[in-house]
């Protein structure tokens, strides 16, 4: 990309104040944006982070103080990607069938090419080449989020506002973005504010640093005096873990065990979209085994993940046992589903349902999207102990699709574990989550592991995040234009 595609202008907000709704007021203040500006701002799940992205990129009402400057803001957001595949299941479902209905958006729909040149650079820089026809349905959470930025950097926005950008990308491309950012910054005189969750993702050429609370920037220093905050050191994950007890499962579903044999068998498993995923694939699971699974986005971890939980409607072709049942043999869903707990992208994206977050725990033991069955004293009990030991007991009536993106996936963590399943699926379950509440899973996923009544399995990108236990590991690895796998005992 040439120096002069892109272009800033100084935007300067002074006591600025917007409205989120009714009653909530976000709170930027005073913040001056230079051409060279690279703000980094840090907050906890719940504590306005979204909120705060949304005001800065323009994209909610300005009720108080003032924004000088005109800025064409971009906004590149978990919440932007998931809002995203929602139009697109909307356009898929809708009364009508023409073509472009069935196939839905694609990635090319997203982008302008109003410039060839900055296209062209774009798209090779991120890696999007192949992908330009592919539906964002299709694409990994990586994939999307990549998708998004291109969009953003072909939008010629004279601010661009990153909120938690990295969640959900593999090492590569979190360190090609990192770049990225830091070229955007020092090279095309872009200002940038960036909200991260971790330090690994604070660039070195920052010029500021931040805290929010409360849905307001309550602080802005310097890197090194903001990581010296107590509260800092906590969102960044800088504490130790602590030994937890965690609740047991209610009697009715403790007892339900599984029968005997592994947990998982797949044989030649064979699966393709715009590429071969599978081919010839063999994996088993057995009872007390635990699998760390690893590889780039795309490599098709996520797939292999909805092949043993059913959602993946391949799985009936294809020779799959879970705990025990052969899928398309005439079993009942329900009867494999109770044996799972999953938290997953997927999962987030169709719990659609606006429960209360006590009802959205306890439709855990009921493997349903929402709470259609009276539940007994003892399964409540057990559910506000969970939502306790989660430090969310003060959520228990906040309807789930008012909370954070972070307090929705600690939510959906509690959820999954609510039965103590046989089989624990946690795909990249720690997406979203600040530091305290990354180390209160770990904890988690570590005690359950201990406890040996549940097998995990449990996709990441970042090894930091990965709970002491795990038995076996399963790695993607690139080879030519698709991925080998390999299989090891730890």
């Amino acid at each position: 990309m040439r120096a002069d595609s892109l272009s800033g202008q100084e935007i300067i907000f002074e006591q600025a104040e917007f409205a989120l709704g009714e009653k909530t007021v976000v709170r930027v203040g005073d913040l001056s944006l230079a051409s060279d500006s690279l703000v980094v701002l840090i907050g906890g799940n719940g504590s306005g982070k979204s909120a705060l992205a949304r005001a800065l990129s323009g994209k909610l009402p300005l009720i108080g103080g003032r924004v000088l400057g005109d800025p064409k803001a971009a906004l590149v957001s978990l919440e932007q990607q998931m809002a995203l595949l929602e139009d697109d299941y909307k356009l898929r479902n809708s009364d009508t069938t023409s073509p472009k209905e069935e196939l839905g958006i694609t990635a090319a729909d997203l982008l302008d090419r109003g410039n060839p040149k900055l296209f062209e650079r774009v798209v090779a820089k991120l890696g999007l080449g192949t992908l330009l026809d592919t539906p964002i349905r299709l694409l990994s959470g990586g994939e999307g989020r990549k998708t998004l930025l291109a969009a953003a950097l072909l939008s010629s926005p004279s601010l661009l506002v990153f909120d938690t950008p990295f969640d959900a990308l593999d090492i590569q491309s979190r360190q090609m973005l990192l770049e990225l950012i830091t070229k955007i910054h020092t090279d095309f005189k872009i200002p940038v504010v960036l909200i991260v969750n971790r330090s690994a993702e604070i660039p070195a050429s920052l010029t500021a640093m931040g805290l929010i609370r409360d849905c307001s920037i309550v602080r802005l220093d310097s890197k090194e005096s903001i990581e010296q905050d107590p509260d800092a050191a906590l969102l960044l994950g800088h504490q130790d873990e602590n030994a937890l007890e965690l609740p047991a499962a209610p009697k009715r579903f403790a007892l339900d065990r599984p029968r005997s044999g592994p947990l998982v068998e797949i044989h030649d498993l064979n699966i393709s979209y715009r590429r071969s995923v599978f081919s010839h694939f063999d994996f088993t699971v057995n009872q007390g085994e635990h699998w760390l699974i690893v590889g780039p986005n795309g490599a098709g971890k996520s797939t292999l993940l909805s092949v043993i939980s059913g959602d993946n409607p391949l799985v009936y072709a294809n020779d799959v046992t879970v705990c025990g049942y052969k899928r398309g043999s005439g079993e009942s869903v329900w009867e494999v589903k109770k044996c799972l707990g999953v938290v997953s992208g997927a999962l987030h994206l169709d719990y659609r349902v606006s429960a209360a977050a006590l009802l959205v725990v306890l439709s855990g033991y009921y493997d349903s999207i929402g709470l259609y069955t009276k539940a007994g004293d003892e399964e409540l009990d057990c559910a506000r102990c969970w939502l306790k030991v989660a430090g969310l007991q003060d959520l228990e009536d906040k309807p789930f699709r008012e909370l954070s993106f972070g307090q929705q996936r600690l939510l959906l963590i509690v959820r999954a574990l609510v039965k103590e399943p046989p089989l624990l699926i946690l795909d990249e379950p720690l997406q979203g989550l600040d530091g305290y509440a990354r180390a209160l899973v770990r904890s988690f996923v570590s005690r359950i592991i201990e406890g040996g009544r549940s097998s995990v399995l449990f996709v990441s990108h970042h090894p930091e995040d990965v709970p002491a236990g795990f038995t076996h590991r399963l790695s993607f690895i690139p080879a030519g234009d698709g991925f080998i796998t390999r299989q090891e005992r730890l």
